[in-house]
């Protein structure tokens, strides 16, 4: 399914998701309930995320509902930017702030979810995060900019009500670090999750991604249990690497997923965090630390988009030079390796080299007509199996088009392309396609033309084959013809 942004841009997404958004799109009421909703779970991840205190003020470590704000309005359409208005509004009363400081938070937090998904839309993001252009607009705008606004905001409602000015620039570093990780994570992870279908793992990765995982979690508990002595440690280095690996084997689903792994370590280790992590040595580690899993976050949603575009670069090479239902090689292509295979019969100076053998069934119209199209395709893919099994590893069979094949015999004498014509006629004969009432026998007419130092340019062979294909249908189809009978050696 296709879910239309309010921006004219679409993009695929669950069903699922797909269904409640157009509802809330289409019915005022539905929409005021999700955007209540979203606004209680955005207060309740409020309540959830780490804090810091820094002169008697708690910042959050990470914020993990910048990422839920970001995602609601990016998919939902921007009436959702009030669910960071309506959330943050519930925490700043719940926490008992400065009237300056709520002002700030709750203008920070509402254009934190609002300017980066216009922007995002305007350049024509796409969610799914398969390519570096998409990666890097997301964390430009949602991981880097949006949290600077809030940030910045927050700090300037603060500078109002902190006595003497406080650490402000450690405030706003800690608090922009604890933006930007919520929506790198939170909203990579949504967006992921939203845009992938049914399967989200495929089932040949779980293992693999579990046991990343696994090391990913570890490595963050381990260096962040290191940061309690106020020391750094390079334990927590192993995660980047750990999240390339994921994303080369498991994608961008396997990068959120280990990204998420990492943030729910950390989550559970400042649940029981001794009173000394207040101290200022350690809040600089664990900056730090914080830091890390960031970069480890952004590297493996680069190298998951790299490794995407590279795949869907050699699936576009791929359909560029074979046929989509028979996969063999297309015309185009076929005649760029006829050509080279003229020229090397005319270097060799012999009146046959190679071989091309033109391959027509018979009455495929009929088939269609009568048994319908997809028996039509299936009887095309069928011959082009037993065309391949029939011939040898240097030879190349390809699909002009409709039910016309050509095979390239390389290297092949007269009496060879005989015999080999003579045995895929035979095994065609042989093909039972299945219908609705028992089997369809099918038959082919065959042309085979010598190609020597003597043959002309591609257009001439190629009208040649086409020409002795007809004069095999002309005598009777289901048979062979070719301009030359010699001797059968066993090279075949």
């Amino acid at each position: 399914m296709t879910f239309e942004m309010e921006t004219e841009a679409a993009f695929v997404i669950h069903p699922t998701w797909n269904r409640l958004f157009l509802a809330s799109r289409n019915n005022l009421g539905i929409s005021l309930l999700l955007i209540i909703l979203c606004g209680l779970l955005y207060y309740l991840l409020g309540l959830l995320s780490p804090y810091y205190r820094i002169d008697a003020l708690a910042v959050p470590l990470v914020w993990l509902p910048s990422g839920l704000a970001l995602v609601v309005v990016l998919l939902a359409g921007y009436r959702f930017a009030l669910v960071a208005l309506l959330g943050m509004a519930l925490l700043a009363i719940q926490q008992g702030l400065p009237q300056s400081m709520v002002l700030g938070v709750v203008i920070g937090a509402t254009l934190q979810a609002f300017l980066p998904a216009l922007l995002l839309r305007m350049f024509g993001f796409n969610p799914r995060l398969e390519r570096i252009r998409d990666v890097m607009l997301f964390v430009g705008m949602g991981g880097l900019f949006g949290p600077f606004l809030a940030a910045s905001a927050g700090v300037v409602g603060l500078s109002n009500s902190l006595p003497g000015g406080g650490a402000l620039l450690q405030i706003w570093l800690v608090w922009w670090l604890a933006n930007s990780l919520g929506c790198l994570i939170i909203t990579g992870f949504l967006l992921v999750w939203v845009t992938t279908g049914q399967e989200i793992i495929p089932a040949k990765n779980r293992l693999s991604l579990f046991v990343l995982l696994c090391g990913a979690t570890a490595a963050t508990l381990l260096g962040f249990i290191d940061t309690t002595t106020g020391q750094s440690s390079i334990v927590l280095f192993a995660v980047i690497p750990l999240t390339v690996f994921a994303a080369l084997y498991c994608g961008r689903q396997g990068v959120t997923v280990l990204a998420m792994g990492a943030l729910v370590a950390v989550m559970i280790l400042m649940t029981s965090a001794p009173p000394h992590l207040q101290e200022a040595s350690v809040l600089v580690n664990m900056t730090f630390n914080l830091g890390l899993i960031w970069m480890a976050s952004f590297t493996g949603l680069v190298v998951a988009a790299a490794y995407s575009e590279q795949g869907a670069g050699d699936r576009y090479a791929y359909l560029a030079q074979h046929d989509g239902l028979t996969r063999l090689i297309n015309r185009s292509t076929f005649e760029q390796r006829l050509e080279q295979a003229i020229q090397h019969a005319k270097r060799e100076g012999r009146p046959q080299v190679h071989a091309l053998m033109f391959i027509d069934l018979d009455d495929f119209k009929l088939i269609n007509d009568q048994f319908g199209h997809a028996t039509g395709d299936l009887v095309l893919r069928s011959l082009s199996d037993l065309l391949l099994s029939h011939v040898r590893s240097r030879d190349t069979v390809a699909r002009l088009g409709g039910d016309e094949f050509v095979v390239l015999l390389e290297n092949c004498s007269a009496d060879c392309s005989r015999l080999m014509a003579e045995r895929i006629a035979t095994a065609i004969r042989g093909m039972l396609i299945p219908v609705e009432n028992g089997n369809c026998q099918i038959t082919a007419s065959i042309g085979v033309t010598p190609i020597g130092d003597n043959t002309g340019t591609l257009a001439s062979v190629l009208s040649a084959a086409d020409a002795a294909h007809y004069q095999a249908k002309d005598e009777g189809k289901n048979q062979v013809h070719y301009r030359y009978v010699e001797r059968v050696t066993d090279e075949c």
